[in-house]
């Protein structure tokens, strides 16, 4: 078995995935260094881990892999939640999508 211990960026949306045991299944796609990795999360962590991550977030995980060479976490920790700051404010004059402009 083999067991990894990884640090990057979640560069996919986090998505959950209906088994027909009724397990919970939770999916999402980990960037380090130039490398992209599949990775599962099982059981009851993935509604913790569905409210803690979301795309863009900095994390490291510890995990074993699979025979399809996915990352199946064990563990992991939140290092950085993304910046929505852009997002937010109208940075350098850029019209926000939800902005009304009165004349």
């Amino acid at each position: 078995m083999n067991f990894a211990i990884l640090t990057g960026k979640v560069v996919s949306e986090v998505k959950v995935i209906n088994t027909d045991n009724g397990s919970p299944l939770c999916r999402f796609t980990l960037k380090v260094d130039d490398r992209k990795f599949n990775c599962l999360v099982v059981g009851m962590k993935v509604y913790k881990f569905m409210y803690d991550i979301e795309e863009d977030s900095v994390i490291s995980i510890e995990g074993t892999i699979n025979d399809r060479m996915q990352l199946v976490v064990q563990e992991y920790r939140l290092d950085s939640k993304p910046s929505y700051f852009g997002q937010i404010f109208d940075y350098k004059g850029r019209k926000m999508p939800h902005k009304k402009v009165m004349f």
